[in-house]
């Protein structure tokens, strides 16, 4: 699911860069890029010979195999103690929710919070709102918008809604959302002399429909 290695997970990865930086310098980085070029080969495995910190462009591929293997690139790195916990637990908690995610059926005790006798692993729901609450405490002062972007809602409030409506996740995406944002507000927006701008932005997007 693009959603998430794509949007969410991509997010994820460059705050942690960023959040490491800003507290350990450059250097940290390095550290990190020689940990993830030195890991041995594996058949159907991507190695990053150049590391993470410098790439201008990753796939989703790329991004999952770096799930498989970034919570290992992040322990023991010589930071503060509790940051290093609250990123492990944070890469832990991303790792199960993403694995759940990917199931095909799901039962009403998957998706249930606070289930008794269920292993936290079968509670989607729980686990959703543990990681967003990590994922926020962490990198909130890391984000322009302060986090509030359409796949982190989406993800947090309407996940488990649409598992019950259409039994999985599938395929689920903002893409088609947010496309419509940009066509229908960004453009017609710049189009404005930014005065009366909703009535102008109205009239443009009824001007551009087929």
């Amino acid at each position: 699911m693009h959603h998430l290695d794509l949007g969410l997970f991509k997010n994820q990865i460059n705050f942690t860069l960023d959040l490491l930086k800003e507290q350990y310098g450059a250097s940290i980085l390095d550290k990190i890029d020689n940990r993830l070029a030195n890991i041995p080969r594996f058949p159907g495995f991507k190695i990053f010979k150049n590391g993470i910190s410098l790439l201008a462009r990753i796939t989703a591929s790329e991004y999952r195999n770096i799930m498989k293997i970034m919570i290992f690139v992040l322990d023991n790195l010589n930071i503060g103690k509790t940051i290093q916990e609250k990123l492990l637990k944070l890469y832990e908690v991303w790792n199960n929710m993403y694995i759940l995610s990917h199931y095909e059926e799901f039962t009403e005790s998957d998706l249930r919070v606070g289930q008794k006798n269920t292993l936290p692993l079968n509670d989607f729901e729980n686990l959703i709102i543990d990681w967003a609450k990590k994922f926020i405490a962490l990198f909130n002062t890391y984000s322009n918008s302060e986090l509030k972007f359409p796949k982190l809602h989406s993800w947090v409030y309407h996940t488990t809604d649409l598992i019950k409506k259409y039994g999985s996740l599938n395929s689920f995406s903002t893409e088609t959302y947010e496309s419509l944002n940009k066509d229908f507000v960004k453009k017609p927006y710049y189009l404005t002399n930014k005065q009366n701008i909703e009535d102008q932005i109205l009239k443009i997007a009824i001007r551009e429909l087929p």
